[in-house]
């Protein structure tokens, strides 16, 4: 076999292409078309509320921010305080504030679903859950206030 025989057995042409590449072709295009038409109207029916008012509904969310009962399941009452600043000595202090409640031992809360310096120097109830205390007898993480 010559070096002519040989190339026209190894090249062949492709004609105008069959029915499936035709329609894999035109499948292709829908997807795209489709695709970024879905993408245009997603992007333009977003959000009609104005950013001032999303600030307020998360402000009110902050507050109430779990009705799980199974999650919160303690629950204490008394005044909430911002937690004193610890002394040059002392390291590490449990907690953000203090619930200071009458007859009783305070309780130490920390949260982050609730901003519990909006609730200082009111009376509430705080639900949420104990947790382990390395200074103080009783530790809570806190998932709602309810004012008084």
């Amino acid at each position: 076999m010559d070096q002519e025989e040989h190339r026209t057995h190894t090249v062949k042409t492709f004609g105008s292409g069959s029915k499936l590449s035709k329609f894999l072709i035109v499948i292709l295009l829908v997807a795209l078309v489709g695709g970024v038409g879905t993408g245009f109207v997603l992007a333009q029916g977003g959000s009609k509320t104005p950013a001032s008012n999303l600030i307020n509904v998360t402000e009110k969310k902050a507050n109430t921010a779990s009705q799980d009962n199974r999650t919160f399941r303690d629950f204490a009452e008394g005044k909430i305080t911002a937690k004193p600043e610890p002394k040059p000595n002392e390291d590490y202090g449990d907690g953000t504030h203090m619930l200071i409640r009458e007859n009783a031992q305070p309780v130490a809360l920390t949260s982050s679903v609730v901003d519990l310096s909006t609730f200082e120097g009111k009376n509430v109830k705080v639900f949420g859950e104990t947790q382990k205390a390395l200074k103080v007898g009783w530790l809570m993480d806190v998932g709602r206030v309810e004012e008084k």
